[in-house]
């Protein structure tokens, strides 16, 4: 059972302005979940003809104080489940309670009165509870309601429940910004630079003439993040441990060679660290060295140095690859990183950049609690400063 269109602010009104006997009469047929939504209307009059009510007099108290736990537990319980899109009476019942709240309120048993708000809590703590356990939401501002085991905490009062569920979509509210953010920034990227930046796993190194529909897609669903703060919303492109575009081969190739050729480099090799000096270097503007550092010394995050021997290849079968072609290697922060300091040179003829040619797109497949998170700036400011750089030194040849 779903949530039934009734016309609950007709009935409202209706028993308002009639006698109470008559008033009795429609509540008689109404169902208890309906007349729990009545209690969110905060009517005086509507109120008065439910406290009056024999059944719901038992059911809900007679007393302003024990019914106005009741109001308050239907308030929440509807504002939650109307939020997340969820029946408020569930389709299949685990226990008897749950069937209650659709049937009319002569159905329950009186013994189970007290059982029907210890469900409708419990319910209210499996929805604050699943979300809780999608992704560490105190990263983005919750408070610690976990109880040790990454769970949310049992036996909150409904105010509690309350108060953990606004922290909640405050917390929410930020990782959905963060995520629309990230997949706007990667469609503006990839628009501006489709000769140089590609779809990460996208198998071919050649350049498209349309990637209009991969732009639009990356728009769409950080429309779709947005549009309703209290759903998550699932997207592929956080399923991975590296954003969606990278550069083409050819586009790092050719960068490589334009800093060695434009004197940001020396000779054949790449100082990495944060030792960059050469002539040629002061002759550039220093936000495109700041850049260049950043490139390279982001280099061993990205990209890691094939197999050359059996005995390498036998070690390294496991280790990850983008997709089962192996055009692109991607290490995405792993331990797995080969180290670059700044004694290394790395030569612009090795087989640094080379792909390498094991594993699939699955072996970079992040844990499923990162899967709602967006990745790390670290990302962002490695891609676009190697576009700036690029740019630039293209410029200087045009």
């Amino acid at each position: 059972m779903g949530n039934r269109t009734t016309p609950i602010g007709s009935i409202a009104r209706n028993i308002a302005a009639i006698p109470t006997e008559l008033a009795h009469q429609i509540i008689d047929d109404l169902r208890v979940w309906d007349v729990l939504k009545l209690m969110c209307y905060d009517n005086d009059r509507v109120d008065a003809c439910i406290m009056s009510h024999s059944i719901c007099r038992s059911m809900f108290g007679a007393d302003p104080e024990t019914f106005a736990k009741w109001k308050f537990a239907a308030r929440l319980y509807k504002d939650i489940f109307t939020a997340m899109e969820k029946a408020f009476v569930p389709e299949r019942f685990d226990w008897v309670l749950a069937d209650y709240l659709g049937k009319n309120i002569h159905c329950p048993m009186p013994q189970k009165y007290g059982g029907l708000l210890t469900h409708m809590k419990n319910r209210i703590y499996d929805q604050l509870n699943g979300h809780w356990c999608k992704t560490d939401l105190t990263r983005f501002g919750a408070p610690n309601y976990s109880n040790g085991n990454g769970y949310l905490k049992k036996d909150y009062s409904f105010e509690q429940l309350k108060e953990c569920w606004h922290d909640i979509q405050k917390a929410k509210a930020n990782l959905f910004q963060l995520r629309a953010s990230e997949l706007r920034w990667t469609a503006d990227m990839l628009e501006a630079n489709p000769d140089i930046l590609k779809r990460t796993l996208d198998p071919a190194q050649e350049f498209r003439p349309n990637t209009a529909h991969i732009v639009s897609r990356l728009r769409r669903t950080a429309d779709a993040i947005m549009r309703n703060p209290a759903v998550f919303s699932f997207s592929e492109h956080f399923r991975y441990d590296f954003l969606n575009i990278i550069p083409f081969d050819s586009a790092l190739d050719q960068l490589l060679h334009m800093m060695q050729k434009h004197g940001i480099i020396e000779g054949d090799q790449l100082v990495a660290g944060k030792t960059i000096a050469s002539a040629g270097a002061a002759s550039h503007p220093s936000s495109i060295i700041n850049s260049v550092r950043i490139v390279i010394d982001g280099m061993p995050k990205f990209y890691i140095s094939p197999p050359e021997t059996a005995a390498q290849k036998a070690g390294f079968a496991w280790r990850n690859a983008v997709n089962k072609d192996g055009d692109l290697l991607r290490t995405a922060n792993t331990p797995w990183s080969e180290p670059c300091g700044a004694s290394e040179g790395v030569s612009l003829e090795g087989p640094y950049f080379t792909a390498f040619k094991y594993g699939n797109d699955k072996s970079y497949l992040r844990p499923e609690v990162l899967y709602w998170d967006p990745h790390h700036e670290m990302e962002k400011e490695w891609l676009a400063s190697f576009v700036e750089v690029y740019r630039y030194l293209k410029n200087l040849d045009s």
